[in-house]
């Protein structure tokens, strides 16, 4: 179910389990007493509870800012195209498709001289490229076509909002659930948008939807409500979230930052601690090094102050020699907050001279890690990826085993003759 095999499923929970125990063991010191991480951490099973309620009061800020401008709400699924789903449906059931570019494409003819069937890799079609998380980014950026329509630029930007959900088909191929607030008057200029992007089947458009937060609200709900219980019992809905790394639920900077509104712990709604900051009743003051938020305070004083913290983890003290200014917080001055946009480097994968290396950006140049020098993670999605129908049988062995060794594959080594004969039968 949604394009989770068993090792996934196993991955997740041990990721979910293991990320539990570190939140409980590990924390800060305050005055001598350890306060563990998952006591201030919320994610959706950290703490579950807490974050639905938060992904419900921005739902919720976002609807009631629309109403408050008496915007109109447009409805907008968008899927991506046949070539990112591994499964179709064909009478009321998954069957493979054959049009999905991350399979591995084989091309079958016959040797010259002897008639054997030869099997040839076809190496532009790649696996990862077409994974639940790649498909994810590739509905951002159609997303991101939308948005950087005239149409959706030509409103003002204190009356366009949005918030989406992104959810799984039965393959796992992910697809977007977008609900738009914007003035009744854009409305039609934005659908002819969505039709010229975005041809039918691949976009579907629902108009004046009774209770747009309550209908969106389902697709999250859903998948959120058995992660209060425990990680043994969670449906593999919610584990492809946790495997794949995706997040349920965006919405458009309307509001004030959340990191800011975290730290008031609902001293404040969205809405109101938003008019307050525009106002200047709320001020947010950074540390001019870090840029963590250092200071908050309205007219009647402060709001938040961060206590100094020396030690990060339980087994460290604090210590009395060190003069209280270096640990200071009260070297800043006011800034307004700023998005800053991370850039990842990019990997390409290139071979000189028949050796292996990785181009890093285009410019640095380092060999390609074997599978013993890769970090477990690294090591476990270069496993699944292991075509063992064109591979080389020593490596795929050896790799079988390491994984064994390290924790990560429930399983008997195997030799490399003795899986040659298995294989030829």
């Amino acid at each position: 179910m949604y394009g989770m095999t068993n090792q996934m499923l196993e991955k997740a929970k041990y990721k979910i389990k293991a990320n539990k125990a570190f939140m409980a063991s590990h924390g800060i010191m305050i005055d001598d007493k350890l306060i563990p991480f998952k006591n201030f951490v919320a994610n959706s099973y950290v703490n579950s509870d807490r974050y639905i309620a938060e992904l419900q009061h921005r739902a919720w800020s976002v609807y009631e800012y629309a109403q408050s401008k008496n915007l109109s709400n447009l409805f907008l699924t968008l899927t991506l195209p046949s070539v990112w789903h591994p499964m179709k449906s064909f009478k009321g059931k998954l069957i493979k498709n054959r049009k999905f570019g991350g399979r591995s494409v084989i091309t079958v003819c016959k040797h010259p001289l002897t008639g054997k069937k030869l099997r040839i890799l076809n190496t532009d079609e790649n696996i990862d490229k077409y994974s639940p998380r790649n498909a994810s980014k590739e509905l951002s950026k159609l997303l991101k076509k939308l948005f950087d329509d005239i149409s959706y630029k030509k409103i003002l930007k204190d009356e366009r909002h949005y918030f989406r959900v992104t959810e799984p088909h039965k393959d796992g191929t992910p697809h977007l659930h977008i609900s738009f607030f914007m003035p009744e008057d854009n409305i039609q200029f934005f659908v002819r948008a969505i039709n010229r992007l975005f041809h039918a089947p691949q976009s579907k458009i629902e108009l004046n939807v009774n209770n747009p937060v309550n209908y969106l609200m389902k697709y999250i709900l859903k998948t959120l409500d058995d992660l209060r219980e425990d990680s043994d019992n969670l449906t593999a809905l919610s584990l492809w979230y946790v495997y794949h790394g995706i997040s349920r639920f965006y919405t458009s900077r309307t509001f004030a930052s959340l990191e800011v509104y975290r730290k008031l712990h609902g001293k404040y709604t969205l809405c109101n601690l938003t008019t307050a900051i525009n106002e200047d009743r709320v001020q947010v003051w950074r540390d001019t090094t870090t840029n963590a938020i250092a200071h908050i305070e309205n007219d009647f004083g402060s709001l938040y102050v961060p206590k100094p913290i020396l030690s990060r983890f339980a087994d460290h003290k604090w210590r009395d020699d060190i003069d209280a200014d270096e640990h200071s917080y009260f070297n800043y001055e006011f800034e307004p907050i700023k998005f800053v946009e991370h850039k990842k480097d990019k990997f390409i994968d290139v071979v000189i001279d028949g050796e292996e290396f990785i181009l890093i950006n285009g410019s640095l140049i380092k060999p390609k890690k074997q599978p013993y020098q890769m970090s477990d993670f690294d090591l476990y999605q270069y496993f699944q990826n292991i075509d063992i129908e064109i591979v080389d049988i020593n490596h795929y062995v050896h790799t079988h085993n390491l994984m064994i060794d390290r924790g990560l594959l429930i399983a008997e080594p195997i030799k490399a003759s003795l899986y040659s004969d298995i294989l030829a039968v």
